[in-house]
This record gives C-alpha cells, sequence and structure tokens, in this order.
C-alpha cells in the first residue's frame, strides 16, 4: 500500500468509490453479422436485469433491422429517426416494456 496524504491507498480504492456512486452502467452487445442474436442476447439480459428491480433503458441502435420493439409485442409512434431529423426529443420516444424496462426504439430500413 501507498502512503499518501497521510491516507492509505491501495488497488481496489478506486473499485470501492465506484461502488458508492450512483454511476450509470453500460452494456453494449454487438456484432459483426446480422442474425447471430444480439437483439436475443440484449433483450433477454435487458428483461432479467428489469425483473431485478434494476433500472434498464435499451437502446436499439440499429437502424437497418430494428426489432427490440417487434419482439416485444409493442407498437411504436416514433422511432430514433425522428429524433435524428428533429421532429422529435429522445425523451418523446421512449416506451415502457416488462418490468418496467425503458426502450429506445429504432427504426427500419431507412436510408437517410
Amino acid at each position: 500500500m501507498n502512503k499518501m496524504n497521510n491516507q492509505f491507498l491501495d488497488q481496489a480504492s478506486g473499485l470501492r468509490k465506484m461502488r458508492t456512486n450512483n454511476r450509470v452502467k453500460v452494456i453494449t452487445v454487438t456484432g459483426g453479422k446480422g442474425g447471430v442474436g444480439k437483439s436475443s442476447v440484449t433483450l433477454n439480459l435487458a428483461v432479467a436485469m428489469a425483473a431485478q428491480g434494476k433500472r434498464v433503458l435499451v437502446l436499439d441502435a440499429d437502424l437497418g433491422l430494428a426489432n427490440i420493439d417487434v419482439m416485444l409485442g409493442l407498437r411504436v409512434q416514433r422511432n430514433l429517426s425522428h429524433v435524428l431529423s428533429g421532429e422529435c426529443t429522445l425523451d418523446e420516444i421512449i416506451v415502457e416494456g416488462p418490468y418496467g424496462l425503458m426502450i429506445i426504439p429504432a427504426t427500419s430500413g431507412t436510408q437517410s
């Protein structure tokens, strides 16, 4: 252990500090090929965490074939393309799923 300014610091001091902060934790699920289960893994992980009482927000960033909302049977009026075009704000497109899971839906087949 190092002694600095009469305080003892060790390798885990940063981890202990993070544990006491209410920091946002980000999990990214990505892959280079379509159809390998990225959306399924994302949705199952998100629902499991939400069912445990965690506050979870899923951002569906697949602008080619977005389907998180479809997989949950949700019908959305607006999606990420509307935010990117300036028609609405991000807060206005968030929809609620099971266990309070929050979803930012993307769009499918939009060229722009």
